[in-house]
Parts: C-alpha cells; structure tokens; sequence
C-alpha cells in the first residue's frame, strides 16, 4: 500500500511539474541580456556632419544613472539627425548573437521637436559589411513614438525591418535584405524621421534583450520524452513487482503454516473449536485465528500495521461475589454487546477467557487502537448494567513490531493491560515502542 501511495504521489508530482512546465515556460526559459549604462561603456555620440549637415550632439552625463545627451538639429542637411551608439561586441566586426532573442526593452526618456525615435541594431555580415565602413553594417530598424505610459519601450525583433535607404545605398541583393541578429555589433538611439530643427533631450537608463533558452518546440519535444521513459519504467516496475508477487504466493502457505505454529501455544487451552464464545456471542479464541493470520502477513509483506487491544473488566470477581455468577455473566453479555455495536466491521472482537476479551485491529496503528480503546472505556464506563449499574474496564494495547512475533504482541499487551490495574484501573495503556 505504501509503495502504491508512493507511485501516485510521484506520478502526481511529475503531472504538477509537467503543468508547471507548459503555462510556465515563458517564465522558466526566460533569459534576457542587460545593457545598464557605466562610466566605461563604449559609446559614440554623432551628428549628421558626415552627411554634410550642422547638427550638433553633446554628451551630458555617463554613469550608473544613464546616459544623457543632447542634440540640436540644424538646417544644412535635407534629412538632419543626431544620436548615440553604444558597442555591444568586442570590435566592429564581433558582436552578439541573439538570433534566439525575442524581444528588446528600453528605458528612455525623451524631449524634443521630434514626435518619435528611431532604433538600430546594427548587424556586421561578411558578405556585405566592411570593417572600415561604418555604413556598412546592416540597419535593423525600428520607429516608435517616444512617449509610454509604463515607463519603457518594448519591440519585437518582429517588428525590425531593414532601412530601406541602406538596401539602395550598399545595393544589396533581395536574399540578404531581411533582419538579421546573429552579429549585432551596436545599438544605436537616433532622432525620428520627421527631421523637425530644434533641441533634443536623451536619457537612455537601460536596455535589455529578452530571449529563450530552448525553443518552444524543442521543450514540449522534452517534455514528451520524459514521459515516455516515465512509462517505459512504470512498465518495468509492474513486471517485476508481478514477478516478485507470484513467488510471493508460493511462499505463502508456508508463512501460514508458520502463524498456525506461533498460535498453538494460545489455542491449546481451547474448550471448543467454535469460533463464537456461547455466552457473548463475541469471537473466541478460534475466531481470531484467521483474522491474525491476515494481520500477520499484512505486516510483512506491505508493512500495515497491526495493533490488539487487551481489555478485562475490573473487580469482576467482586461482581460475582456481591450479586452471583449470573449476573456476572449478563455484565459480560452486555459488555460484548455494547463493543460489537462501537467498533469497526475490520475489527475482531473476541473473548480471550473469563472477564478478559481482545480486539484485533488490523492495518491500525497504535496510536489509533489507543483511541478505540479510550472510546470503548468511556462507553463502558457510561452504561448503566441491571442490578449491578455502573462498571469498568481496564485496557492494554500493543502494536506488532521487531521481527513479526505473535508471542511477543500478545506478551506486550498483556504488560500494558497490567500496568494499567496496577495504576488504578478504568484506563488505557499503551505498550512502549
């Protein structure tokens, strides 16, 4: 049983797990790459002076805090512009590959003539970029309106396109026009294309690139095969445990023959081989056999648990002498009855002799058989018996332990049964453990 309860747990850790691991997956293969400004990030503020335009662009500040600078477009140029760019690899033509990057996020502040801004990653190919052209990179570009109500910007790479100006310019062929992230050598935060004439105001505080550690489908694929050796073991272990169970079958009639051997020694005092007690109507000690054996070889084979419960009804003899041996007798029939009605229909209530009963809990532990007994003892206690009115009983209990000994079970009950006279009787005892 226990085994049994293990493997259901499992499985159902395994079912949590996998439910964590679809509606999660974008938590746990999150990966993100950081850009957060310093004083020693490389970076270049330009204008348009290379396009034979005067705009101006001055550094403000660098540090920890961001990097602001300030722009001021000027008539000169028909497209006037200005911005920053910032290295992300370790030259101009060794950058990051983030091709299984997703998204990126920018913390920007901005104020100015112009209504939007313009992003580039730049992206150096051999095939058409040139370490001494600069223009060369590709310009993977993205146009936003500078103004965000959550306090940062957020694109899809989906969302970057080539600028058209830089196909025509370096007249590349249609095979090589789409985006591309796999040697990104810069980023670069430029002013929008409206190209309005007047002051610009930047503060770029972070950017960050957010990706996948594994694909979507390579995960689920994952998932998928962790099962599948999951039932591939499930299997296995069914195997052998049928295997272990058919031989375990065979052994079984010796192991009864061993329990039959253990109860000898109780049963040979036997009047009757009845299995009722012809006063109570509770079992004797013949009756009790059966379900002991099944206690017995619960216990060793899936480790349930097995408890008996000693009761003897106190001053008994005291009973007889005061109101006779019938009425002492009735006191016993009431009493049996009284427990048959108050247990449960697994246990096995007998009379172990004279004023002494026993009850056989199987798969029960102790601490269980305790709180049978103390309900039992109340209920004796509470009833009202003709003539004789109110009497009680003292109870022992002992849980099957060690090497599986009958004798032993029997042996500690009867201790704590003793102990519990000894302190004062109409009351529990439980053997140590």
């Amino acid at each position: 049983m226990f085994k049994t309860l293990r493997l259901e747990k499992t499985l159902l850790l395994l079912v949590l797990l996998t439910a964590v691991a679809m509606f999660g997956q974008n938590w746990l293969l999150r990966e993100s790459h950081v850009l957060a400004p310093a004083e020693d990030t490389p970076i270049r503020i330009y204008g348009d002076q290379i396009a034979g335009g005067n705009s101006q662009a001055e550094l403000l500040a660098k540090g920890p805090e961001g990097i602001s600078w300030r722009c001021n477009l000027l008539a000169g140029d028909p497209y006037p512009y200005c911005g920053l760019e910032i290295f992300l690899g370790e030259s101009r033509s060794r950058g990051l590959d983030m091709r299984d990057y997703k998204k990126v996020r920018l913390w920007l502040d901005y104020r100015g003539t112009n209504k939007s801004v313009r992003v580039f990653l730049r992206n150096f190919d051999r095939r058409y970029s040139s370490v001494n052209d600069n223009t060369s990179t590709k310009y993977n570009q993205v146009e936003f309106e500078a103004k965000s109500p959550q306090g940062y910007y957020e694109f899809a790479f989906d969302d970057f396109f080539v600028a058209n100006w830089w196909l025509r310019e370096h007249n590349i062929e249609p095979n090589l026009s789409h985006p591309q992230f796999d040697n990104l050598v810069s980023l670069e935060i430029q002013s929008g294309s409206s190209h309005l004439l007047g002051e610009q105001m930047f503060t770029l505080h972070r950017v960050e690139l957010v990706g996948q550690r594994i694909d979507t489908a390579d995960w689920y694929l994952a998932i998928i095969l962790v099962w599948g050796v999951v039932i591939v073991a499930f299997l296995l272990y069914r195997l052998i445990k049928m295997s272990a169970e058919l031989r375990e079958r065979k052994r079984r009639e010796l192991e009864l023959m061993e329990v039959n051997a253990l109860l000898d020694s109780r049963s040979r005092t036997l009047e009757t081989q009845a299995k009722t007690d012809s006063l109570t109507g509770a079992f004797n000690r013949k009756g009790i056999e059966e379900a002991i054996k099944h206690g017995l070889w619960e216990w060793r084979h899936s480790r349930k648990p097995l408890s008996i419960v000693m009761m003897d009804v106190d001053h008994f003899k005291r009973i007889n002498d005061d109101f006779g041996h019938a009425v002492g007798d009735e006191v016993l029939a009431g009493i049996s009855a009284l427990v048959k009605d108050n247990i449960r229909t697994t246990d096995l209530f007998a009379r172990w002799g004279g004023e002494e009963f026993v009850l056989v809990c199987r798969n029960t532990r102790s601490d269980y058989a305790e709180h049978i007994a103390q309900k039992l003892r109340t209920l004796i206690e509470q009833h009202e018996f003709a003539e004789v009115g109110r009497v009680s009983a003292s109870f022992g209990v002992a849980n099957l332990r060690g090497d599986g000994s009958i004798e032993a079970l029997f042996k500690a009950a009867d201790a704590a049964l003793y102990t519990a006279k000894e302190r004062g009787r109409n009351r529990v005892e439980v053997a140590p453990r």
